[in-house]
């Protein structure tokens, strides 16, 4: 076999092996679970907000959908949240490090089966809010 064959030979081989690798791993991300959580609550998400929730937002001039949009600035504190209560699940959601000083609260998700449910919202700053 001269060298041209074995060239061939080998590109089929690389070529074979780049393909078999692209199938094995191609398809993976490097997104922490903590991201992935956070973006199945957000498509859960779907207005569903508690009356003390919905009166707090009226406070913070927001609305659902302004909330929906920027719970991607957000992360999940599994310190703070009780996962495997029932029966939904509460997440404490609070502001990323780099966002922390623009957003002034917090938020208590409940994670039921396919609907997610805001249940309180905490504001951190002086809270003059009279919403109970």
């Amino acid at each position: 076999m001269n060298f041209l064959g074995r060239l061939k030979f080998y590109g089929f081989g690389f070529g074979l092996g780049l393909l078999v690798v692209y199938a094995l791993f191609g398809n993976r991300s490097c997104t922490s679970p903590n991201e992935l959580k956070m973006k199945e609550l957000i498509s859960q998400f779907d207005t569903v907000l508690s009356s003390k929730a919905k009166c707090k937002l009226i406070y913070l001039k927001k609305s659902a959908k302004l909330l929906k949009l920027e719970l991607r600035h957000f992360e999940v504190n599994y310190d703070l949240s009780t996962v495997r209560k029932k029966p939904c699940g509460e997440y404490f959601i609070q502001p990323k490090i780099a966002y922390a000083s623009k957003y002034n609260y917090n938020l208590i998700i409940y994670d039921c089966d396919t609907i997610s449910k805001i249940n309180d919202i905490n504001i951190i700053s002086v809270n003059t809010c009279s919403c109970q």
